[in-house]
């Protein structure tokens, strides 16, 4: 994928389980992800010790700017800019390639996924 075609690609949430909150005036996002567990070793396991089914990821100030924008109308080159104008560029920077690999994570985690054209 060119540079122009993963700039247009609308990242969009695949869980609405998360909450958004201000601590010292930035938003903090909580995420809420189901753990499953892999094979029958860590179902016995998840059962003896009472193993919570859900896990928090919290999000930074910057993570959760771009988790807010992952609404599948905002492209990844509108949510860079916004990033530009609201974070200190030591932070990001660069910050296509920052928010690049944030999203891949995420994607990883199967947390967002791209609205299709």
């Amino acid at each position: 994928m060119s540079e122009a075609e993963s700039q247009v690609r609308r990242p969009i949430r695949t869980t609405e389980d998360w909450e958004c909150e201000r601590v010292d005036g930035d938003p903090s996002v909580t995420i809420q992800r189901p753990r499953q567990p892999r094979n029958r070793v860590d179902e016995l396991l998840f059962d003896l010790f009472d193993t919570p089914t859900e896990r928090e990821l919290e999000l930074d100030a910057v993570g959760s700017i771009v988790w807010r924008h992952c609404d599948g109308e905002t492209t990844t080159a509108a949510i860079a800019d916004e990033l530009a104008t609201r974070v200190p560029n030591e932070r990001i920077e660069p910050v296509d390639e920052t928010l690049s690999y944030f999203l891949a994570q995420l994607s990883e985690l199967d947390l967002i996924r791209y609205a299709s054209d």
